[in-house]
């Protein structure tokens, strides 16, 4: 319940209400303030999120290690959610969006600590089926709070925030969590700090593919989800009233393509005790889905390649938590660093992707859209075969 509402304070402003708002606020410079926005933000997750992670293995409060950094994001994502809706200008979203980031990665870093933390490996591919099945639910929620709350930018920011406090909240008070050991402390050094989050692929080679992948695979979905909306309403020539009504309906069919996918996937990737062919299955449904899109002439072709990114998505989403908790280096000790550092595969291209649309699409006179998504389905194959030398896994 709390990986899922945080996702929904996650996914609501990439997938539609940050280009709501800024189309509200800069319609004549939209998209690359889009890309600002959301490029700069995530640069924020990037850089904290490892920082929490580490310090959340060292904490020895008697709440536990992963608890008390819950506590303190969620007051700051209310906060930045409320400051993205109410200041009426691009730097006034962009402070908005770097607040609520500071707080989702306070949240997330710990949070995702949870699995390696509680879970064996026989379990982990189920478990991971059951996360990315809840992200997806989270995707379909953005689409239904951007219908229904786009009248308000205030209520379309706070809503989902509000949500995400109420299901990590309810987490917080249930879940058996102890202090770190007090061998495992760690003080507040910047130089020791720098040097602990260092990470030297060559040690973790099996670690440094995964996450590779995992970056790879988010890259190509960050130019499907962020740039859905205004593909449709530029390209396509759709109006924006319509456009979130289309984009509910795909939400809505994407989450049964989806958890077919990640809870299926992980159910027989246990049982098989494979985890490879489902990450190629996943990166052929992204080539195929991104494909489509691009030479789609109707939202018909877009839902049916949408759909086929999307049950992608599942299998890669639920398979890939399984692969990473698989070989992650030094679990018991070191688990929320390491996972905040395979946070940022995921994060990295929220910063990366909308940073280089905008010369993508450049191409050939601007909105050139079918590159963006043709570039998206390269990526997609590279993010699959990078799995092919990572020795821990079959």
């Amino acid at each position: 319940m709390a990986y899922l509402s945080l996702h929904v304070a996650v996914m609501t402003p990439l997938l539609a209400s940050l280009a709501i708002r800024l189309e509200q606020v800069d319609p004549a410079g939209k998209e690359s303030a889009l890309g600002l926005v959301v490029g700069a933000g995530t640069l924020v997750g990037i850089i904290v999120g490892p920082v929490i992670g580490m310090l959340s293995d060292g904490t020895s409060s008697r709440l536990g290690r992963r608890r008390p950094w819950m506590l303190a994001g969620m007051p700051v994502l209310a906060a930045g959610a409320v400051l993205a809706a109410v200041i009426e200008s691009v730097p006034g979203v962009l402070l908005g969006y770097l607040v609520m980031q500071l707080g989702v990665s306070a949240i997330m870093s710990p949070l995702l600590a949870v699995m390696p933390d509680r879970f064996p490996e026989e379990q982990r591919g189920k478990v991971g089926g059951l996360l990315g099945f809840s992200a997806q639910i989270a995707g379909v929620a953005g689409f239904q709070f951007a219908g229904a709350l786009s009248g308000s930018a205030l209520l379309l920011f706070l809503v989902p925030a509000l949500v995400a406090c109420a299901g990590v909240l309810l987490l917080v008070f249930m879940l058996p969590d102890r202090p770190a050991p007090v061998s495992g402390r760690r003080r507040l050094d910047l130089r020791s700090l720098g040097r602990d989050l260092a990470f030297d692929p060559r040690r973790h080679p099996d670690f440094g593919w995964a996450w590779a992948g995992r970056f790879l695979i988010q890259f190509s979905l960050m130019f499907l989800t962020t740039y859905q909306l205004y593909f449709l309403t530029d390209h396509l020539g759709y109006e924006l009233s319509e456009v979130t009504d289309l984009l509910v309906i795909t939400g809505g069919v994407g989450l049964v393509v989806t958890s077919v996918g990640a809870v299926v996937s992980g159910y027989l990737s246990d049982r098989l005790k494979r985890r490879k062919v489902f990450i190629y299955v996943a990166a052929v449904c992204f080539v195929v889905g991104f494909v489509s899109v691009a030479s789609a002439s109707s939202f018909t072709g877009v839902l049916i390649g949408s759909l086929c990114i999307l049950f992608g998505a599942g299998v890669f989403g639920a398979v890939d938590l399984a692969v990473v908790t698989d070989v992650l280096p030094n679990r018991e000790t070191e688990a929320a660093k390491f996972m905040s550092v395979f946070g940022v595969a995921s994060a990295l291209p929220q910063s990366a992707a909308p940073l280089a649309a905008p010369f993508i699409l450049g191409v050939g006179g601007g909105g050139n859209y079918p590159l963006l998504f043709l570039v998206a389905a390269g990526a997609a194959v590279l993010g699959g075969l990078s799995v092919r030398p990572i020795r821990g896994i079959r």
